[in-house]
């Protein structure tokens, strides 16, 4: 996710030692020039304009380029673009391409590429979910193939960490209103270190691309998604797989115990929530959202799937814009007062179970499959905490990316959703909670929060957008469209014979080009 992700980071490499860690054998077998890795969830789609997972984010970063995008030392590195210039009121960039680059079917990489990405990105058709990434951009004009101009809405003095969303082949398309079923979504044309080779059930399978201008040192990638823990765990084990993405605090004594792969803890800023549908008219009224999250105990949740941070709003605690006042708490389980929060809202308790005009409340509550078994765990045990209140809440269901995009996003026909956002190092929450958000599916609205936010995303004085968004993270607490759940602790696991590894936060893959497996015979 923004911008968001379901799951975006600062630029933090990580270098220290790794935490050695081993499975049931120490050996596996011999496995050739292919790297593979275990996804709780297959990537859905390999368009990044329609990029709305973290699953997809990792793809995409194997598969295509940005102009810019993170370097080793965290700070924006060339990788389309060659060199800037900006106008000394940094309302006008001259970005000069580097010459010769080529997408995977042969065809130069232009200017003319950016330009139409750009349009794409904010051609309303398209319906992208990271359309908010380029709305700093007012107009991207092609000047020859290798010099592009861009207009901003307001001075960028620091546009290059923006300028790392991922560009598209002009020629693969008819125009700027590019629907989710084109079929460039399973058939791409790249520029990144691969292509597309296969998709089989279950895998995607990736094949080195000669034309990329960062030939990687592994020549296969396999993705395969593996949704139980368990056999991604056996799996790196016995070296069927090279990596897994995303290690959950109850397997690492597991995972730590075995002496084939290392251990990598890494720092995101990504966090779990309970999105409530304020088209339910229950969920609309203020008093009863503040029931349901003072009905919960989170930190009994929180222990059921590992270690992690409590939190009030839509920010990680170590985020610059997570607004720490006394007056923002987190949410700590009041029985009483969730009580008397229904009784004050016109509801009665019969026999345990909470009633309106004698109609018992019911809610639909669903999780995102790429949860895995963290999801499914927590909204089962949400689920029994909300009856045990007097909320009769469905058996939880798992929607996997093309239901999840229909009936959350699209059709909105859901009560109770469990899922998380990653950010990268922008933070940027205007689409989750801005009015006209492209994803404020839960329908929240309130005019001060638009006006922070619109003024948040165009500030340049650092200091006046940490107080825009710490102030709109105080209403967002006051106003609960979401109940704030935790930002989880992460580690990530790959096998100890993988020579390079380094990993960014969101940014997995920037650097697998240089990531090498051991010579073999």
């Amino acid at each position: 996710m923004m911008g968001l992700r379901r799951p975006r980071g600062a630029f933090i490499a990580l270098t220290t030692s790794l935490i050695s860690v081993g499975l049931l054998v120490a050996h596996g077998p011999a496995r050739g020039d292919s790297f593979e890795y275990a996804e709780d969830e297959l990537p859905y789609s390999l368009n990044p304009i329609h990029e709305s997972a973290m699953a997809e984010t990792r793809l995409n970063e194997l598969l295509f380029e940005g102009m810019w995008g993170p370097g080793y030392d965290g700070s924006p590195e060339p990788r389309l673009a060659d060199a800037y210039e900006l106008s000394p009121d940094r309302k006008t960039m001259t970005v000069y391409m580097r010459e010769g680059l080529r997408w995977s079917d042969g065809q130069p990489i232009t200017a003319e590429d950016v330009a139409f990405t750009i349009r794409a990105y904010l051609n309303l058709k398209t319906k992208s979910p990271d359309r908010g990434r380029v709305s700093f951009i007012k107009k991207a004009e092609a000047v020859n193939d290798t010099t592009l101009r861009l207009e901003f809405v307001d001075p960028e003095p620091e546009p290059l960490e923006k300028l790392y969303f991922k560009i598209l082949p002009r020629h693969s398309f008819d125009g700027p209103a590019i629907e989710k079923t084109h079929p460039f979504w399973f058939k791409p044309t790249t520029s990144g270190p691969f292509k597309l080779s296969s998709q089989d059930l279950g895998t995607w399978t990736l094949e080195a691309n000669i034309e990329s201008s960062r030939p990687p040192q592994i020549g296969r990638v396999k993705v395969r998604e593996m949704p139980d823990k368990n056999q991604q765990v056996s799996s790196l084990g016995y070296g069927y797989i090279q990596a897994m993405v995303n290690v959950p605090g109850q397997y690492l004594p597991e995972v730590e115990r075995s002496r084939t792969a290392d251990l990598i803890p890494y720092q995101n800023k990504a966090w779990w929530y309970v999105g409530m549908n304020e088209k339910n008219p229950h969920l609309k009224e203020l008093a009863v959202r503040n029931a349901l999250a003072r009905a919960l105990d989170l930190d009994e949740a929180l222990a059921l799937i590992g270690e992690g941070y409590r939190i009030s709003g839509p920010f990680v605690p170590s985020s610059k814009f997570y607004n720490h006042s006394a007056t923002v708490d987190v949410l700590q389980k009041d029985l009483a007062e969730a009580s008397a929060l229904m009784e004050a809202a016109g509801y009665r308790e019969s026999d345990g179970v909470w009633t309106r005009r004698n109609k018992p409340i019911k809610m639909r509550l669903f999780y995102r499959a790429g949860l895995g078994d963290q999801g499914q765990t927590i909204a089962l045990n949400l689920q029994s905490q909300l009856r045990r209140f007097g909320i009769d809440a469905s058996d939880p269901v798992a929607m996997d990316k093309a239901v999840w995009n229909e009936k959350v996003f699209l059709l909105r026909d859901y009560d109770l959703v469990v899922d998380s956002w990653s950010f990268d190092k922008n933070e940027n929450i205007y689409d989750l909670f801005h009015s006209k958000g492209t994803q404020n599916f839960v329908h929240y609205q309130n005019k001060e929060v638009d006006t922070l936010l619109e003024k948040g995303f165009t500030e340049t004085d650092p200091a006046a957008k940490v107080a825009y968004m710490h102030e709109t993270h105080r209403l967002l607490a006051q106003d609960l469209p979401y109940i704030f759940l935790w930002s989880l602790r992460s580690y990530t696991a790959v096998r100890r014979d993988v020579e390079g590894v380094f990993i960014q936060p969101f940014y997995y893959f920037s650097q697998f080009s240089d990531w090498r497996l051991p010579a073999h015979d």
